[in-house]
């Protein structure tokens, strides 16, 4: 990829760009992570890189179909509760989250850009209460058409019922990892062939090779952040899933898949409306 996150988002664009295209009806992607540990194989903005990869491969698909789209300055202070016990991981408030989240919907809407599309990838569940916390707020106050692509099995998670005007509903791809006994979602093979794939300098490939799988189930997972003992017995080395299983293949399929279906569905809500 290019030189940084920032590449091919508005962070590189002049202020004269930025208003044409404002005036050209331009429609925005925001993407939003978090830094946190991601094992001792990977830095810590694996989260805001993949936001990152997915909203570029999204911004292409929609301006090939003629839809004029820039990407936010990647939004990068999130809230996990269930990593904060690792040195790394930067977990603010979900009161702070929702403000600057708000905030920059604001500023969009201030510059004349009326639609913009969160997509996230953190799962901490009060991080994603706050962006959608945000997203009522700044919809009711500024009248911004902003809204957060959620997939299928996340309504269910958040309890939603995947009819409010907040959210954008759509059929996010099988995730590596999901459907196995033991979760594979956090600096395990999923995340580790994503960065392997598009960001490799930020792995360290031979230790993710020998790094052992864990043995973590989803009930597991409701005694992350409870403390830091109990935290670091379930995952000593900040991972849970199988990092050595990495399939940087499965990987790309999976990243085009996911922002494949994000641009369709970006595409028939602008229809809509």
């Amino acid at each position: 990829m290019g030189y940084s996150i920032f590449d091919d988002t508005m962070v590189d664009m002049t202020w004269p760009k930025i208003e044409a295209a404002a005036e050209k009806g331009a429609i925005v992607l925001l993407p939003t992570g978090i830094i946190e540990e991601h094992g001792p194989h990977m830095g810590l903005a694996v989260d805001t890189y993949a936001a990152y990869i997915i909203s570029v491969k999204a911004k292409h698909l929609l301006e090939s179909r003629g839809i004029d789209t820039l990407i936010a300055p990647p939004q990068y202070w999130g809230v996990s509760a269930g990593t904060s016990v690792f040195p790394g991981t930067f977990s603010v408030r979900p009161e702070t989250m929702q403000a600057v989240i708000y905030d920059i919907l604001a500023s969009l809407k201030s510059w004349s850009f009326n639609r913009v599309f969160i997509i996230n990838w953190h799962a901490d569940i009060e991080h994603c209460r706050a962006i959608l916390a945000a997203l009522q707020d700044a919809r009711r106050e500024t009248n911004v058409d902003a809204v957060c692509l959620v997939s299928e099995f996340d309504i269910r998670r958040l309890r939603l019922t995947g009819e409010e005007d907040y959210i954008l509903k759509y059929p996010q791809p099988p995730m590596m990892g999901i459907s196995d006994k033991y979760v594979d979602i956090h600096a395990g093979s999923m995340e580790t062939a994503v960065m392997m794939k598009y960001f490799p300098k930020h792995v360290k490939a031979a230790m993710a090779r020998k790094l052992p799988p864990t043995r973590v189930t989803l009930e597991d997972l409701r005694i992350l952040g409870k403390n830091e003992e109990a935290t670091r017995k379930l995952i000593p080395d900040g991972y849970f899933g199988n990092p050595a299983g990495y399939d940087t293949a499965a990987a790309e399929k999976m990243v085009t898949d996911d922002a494949n279906a994000v641009a369709d569905y970006i595409e028939a809500y602008l229809k809509l409306k």
